[in-house]
């Protein structure tokens, strides 16, 4: 008993620092620094350029630089945020922070949760396969922006992190164990199936609307506030586009537990660090909480062990005539 009182471990976050070092090399992170030039992706060239600093690479940004900082031009910058903005709030996916930006200004005006609904809703018409999770995550925006504006905006950390888990499913980001952990979640909490059943026929948006409030159960938010609000941490540490890029790394919430709290450590390089230890950087190490505690207990048990054999083989052994 003495024993087993101490056999208890603790789990303890993997090195990144030792991982990073040890399995990434210099031109690994300036393939990545070359490849962003040519997508046209000036944040993510910066973000390995301050990766490479923060974990000791002698990388010269020298040569880096000047075709970075063509990317970043006042008319640059403007053309593309513009344009991603535009096609983020018109069709609600993203893969660069406007775009990103535009999907979730369109949910916070309901017009891309109801726009998701009557999408989802036009598929069932035609006999076409309706994707559940974003029904029921759009169905979820629209009640909790009533709440929002209902509290004054406590609700919005909650509301954009279920927005940025739409975008998420519609950019095909979430594994299959994270969104079936999702699906179980948001249709506790809106019921899709009552909704398409009560507007079959309905093409008037605010009717959309209304019979989605009547299918949003408030009662069953706990448990998508807390995912939801994990995933509003890990954005607020990073971004929103490279929150997207992120949750891929998720298949369960303690998974996502670990992902907030890399984010929180590592900020916006937590894109750079996934994107070369993949999974293995949200792995464990387990650790003996009492190490000398148990090393001790042990040594008693077994001294006491060894007494009580010497005690009975004493008992045991037949007396002298």
């Amino acid at each position: 008993m003495a024993v087993f009182k101490y056999w208890d471990f603790t789990e303890v976050p993997v090195d990144i620092a030792a991982l990073m070092t040890k399995t990434v090399k210099q031109a690994d992170l300036e393939a990545q620094i070359e490849t962003s030039i040519q997508n046209d992706n000036p944040d993510d060239a910066r973000m390995y350029l301050r990766l490479a600093q923060t974990f000791g690479y002698k990388l010269d940004a020298a040569p880096f630089m000047p075709r970075i900082e063509a990317l970043e031009t006042p008319w640059q910058v403007a053309r593309r945020q513009a344009e991603q903005f535009a096609n983020g709030f018109i069709d609600g996916s993203g893969e660069t922070g406007a775009g990103v930006a535009g999907a979730v200004t369109a949910d916070f005006t309901l017009i891309g949760d109801v726009r998701d609904l009557y999408e989802q809703y036009q598929n069932m018409q035609a006999g076409k396969e309706v994707n559940e999770l974003i029904t029921a995550l759009a169905g979820v925006g629209v009640g909790l922006t009533a709440i929002a504006v209902l509290s004054s905006g406590t609700a919005a950390p909650v509301k954009t992190g279920s927005s940025t888990l739409k975008l998420a499913t519609r950019a095909n980001k979430l594994s299959p164990k994270m969104q079936a952990v999702l699906i179980k979640q948001a249709t506790d909490l809106f019921d899709y199936k009552a909704f398409l059943w009560a507007t079959r026929g309905e093409k008037n948006l605010d009717n959309l609307r209304q019979a989605a409030l009547k299918a949003y159960n408030p009662k069953a938010l706990d448990a998508l506030s807390e995912t939801a609000n994990q995933v509003n941490t890990i954005r607020k540490s990073t971004s929103l586009v490279d929150t997207l890029d992120i949750l891929r790394y998720a298949e369960s919430t303690d998974d996502l537990r670990r992902l907030e709290k890399l984010s929180m450590k590592y900020g916006a390089e937590t894109k750079g660090v996934l994107k070369f230890l993949g999974k293995s950087a949200i792995g464990t190490v387990r650790l003996l909480r009492h190490v000398t505690e148990l090393m001790v207990a042990a040594l008693a048990s077994l001294v006491s062990l060894l007494a009580s054999l010497i005690s009975l083989s004493a008992w045991l052994r037949p007396k002298a005539a």
